[in-house]
């Protein structure tokens, strides 16, 4: 089958290529700039180009199945609806006389207007690419578990830099979380459907689990000691400012993701089972251990960075309540105790 992938160089994408390649499929993928490939598989037709500057496009064959792994969260431009909605349309006026049919990976969450930025552009770019009348699965998932993803690399940091767990109610919202190997094996079966319309399909993994469950369970399986304390509740936007300070790495993204926190994230339309009756997915436990063990990041203990004072002299912080004088007093105490920082030795 001959396939093209956008967002070639992703955590998704380069994945998928992998799969797709090793099955025996004739690979075609996008990419922004073809020096950014570290190690190009050699099997694959990388070509360059931007889906926002249409007119640099190359052009296409014949293509059987075109796979739009596309996501704008690192674009700082406050416009990036904006932009993620007119990188679809210039998508779908691409793929068309390819005479290719659309796999579209977007997010898991209600359907409306007072969503996140994030899960409202989200929506409509699937929506955008459902009205190409080229037959489009629109895969929506929550979490994805798996070594480089961003929501994964995100939790890691946060829990291996702060030598606390924190407690606010945006860490109480319900997810669930999908293992990528469960992922890979769900945009692997779309090759198989023969869609006409637009067909959404939620998927996710055995288990739900609010945000702060999953802190805890890396901690657990990583043999961390991480003592709850309760956070002031405080503007999103002040959240958002400590991420500057606790994950500055992907900070930008990570504002974006936290904004989407307040709506749940689970499967409320059970019809992943009608179209892919053979696919058993991972336990919460065994996909994020596998995530946590093939993980090769490494993130330092930013107590040892003096990350309180740097937080004291910022006026947002310090004005906002959020650095009250009970979580001040929690937080001292915390950094006192070795032991927070260590390895359990169980």
């Amino acid at each position: 089958m001959k396939i093209l992938v956008t967002g070639a160089n992703g955590f998704v994408g380069s994945a998928l290529i992998h799969q797709l390649v090793e099955a025996g499929h004739e690979v075609t993928a996008l990419v922004r700039s073809l020096e950014r490939i570290k190690e190009p598989n050699k099997k694959v037709n990388w070509i360059e180009g931007d889906l926002l500057k249409p007119e640099r496009l190359p052009e296409l064959g014949l293509i059987h199945k075109a796979f739009y792994l596309v996501h704008g969260l690192k674009e700082s431009s406050s416009q990036f609806e904006y932009l993620e909605s007119l990188a679809a349309v210039n998508f779908i006026n691409w793929v068309r006389p390819s005479g290719a049919s659309i796999i579209y990976l977007g997010g898991l969450g209600p359907d409306g207007l007072d969503l996140s930025p994030h899960l409202r552009s989200r929506h409509l770019t699937g929506a955008i690419l459902g009205s190409s009348q080229l037959g489009v699965i629109e895969f929506r998932a929550s979490v994805v578990l798996g070594e480089g993803s961003l929501s994964f690399e995100m939790l890691k940091a946060l829990c291996e830099r702060l030598p606390f767990r924190p407690q606010f109610e945006l860490l109480n919202r319900p997810c669930q979380p999908l293992a990528l190997g469960d992922l890979l094996k769900y945009l692997d079966g779309a090759l198989e459907q023969d869609i006409k319309g637009h067909e959404i399909i939620e998927i996710g993994g055995d288990d739900v689990a609010t945000y702060g469950e999953l802190i805890d369970l890396y901690a657990e399986l990583s043999g961390l000691k991480r003592k709850k304390i309760k956070i002031p509740e405080v503007e999103t936007k002040v959240l958002l400012k400590v991420l500057d300070y606790a994950i500055p790495e992907h900070s930008q993204i990570g504002k974006k993701l936290t904004e989407s926190l307040e709506h749940p994230t689970v499967v409320s339309k059970k019809n992943a089972q009608e179209f892919f009756p053979h696919i058993k997915t991972q336990s919460l436990r065994v996909a994020m251990d596998l995530a946590r063990s093939r993980s090769k990041t490494h993130y330092a203990p930013l107590w040892e960075k003096d990350f309180l004072k740097i937080m004291l002299s910022d006026k947002l912080l310090t004005q906002s309540g959020l650095l009250s004088p009970d979580l001040l007093k929690n937080l001292e105490k915390v950094g006192k105790l070795k032991d927070i920082l260590t390895r359990d030795k169980k």
